[in-house]
């Protein structure tokens, strides 16, 4: 089975995208650092279905460094066998191999495929829960809903 987990945007201002989404009735629900510089915030509407904003300070050419719509997770049952089925049933091969996101080996591995028409998706397995904790200090002030 396959589940949703989160849609994913790259934003250059954290600060002012929390700010933003709280106006839309968005509410942060947890934080995850990535390593320096690299942190996902998460905005729901109180379900576990999840908006990601990733603030990466990544100096590496290899980031997509433009802000926008970064991909969709989708939670599968077993990475490997969706792997696969999608390279059986339509040429589809992982943009690399299956790996631990931030080298943090607490986190399930996953995988990014393109669909037909080229939209990126994350396939997770085991997806880990939506963090939830309060927002970093550095982003309370600023970031505090009007």
């Amino acid at each position: 089975m396959t589940r949703i987990h989160h849609a994913n945007i790259r934003v250059a201002d954290p600060v002012k995208s929390v700010a933003f989404y709280r106006t839309l009735g968005l509410e942060h629900t947890g934080t995850l650092s990535m390593g320096p510089g690299y942190t996902l915030l998460y905005m729901t509407d109180g379900d576990e279905l999840a908006l990601e904003l990733v603030a990466n300070d990544t100096t590496d050419p290899a980031y997509d460094r433009s802000t926008g719509s970064g991909h969709l997770a989708l939670e599968v049952d077993d990475l490997d066998a969706t792997l696969a089925a999608l390279r059986e049933a339509h040429g589809t091969e992982p943009e690399a191999a299956p790996f631990h996101p931030g080298g943090r080996t607490d986190l399930n591995k996953v995988a990014f495929v393109r669909d037909p028409d080229g939209v990126r998706l994350e396939l997770l397995q085991a997806a880990w829960p939506i963090p939830h904790d309060p927002l970093p200090a550095e982003l309370q002030t600023l970031a505090s809903p009007s």
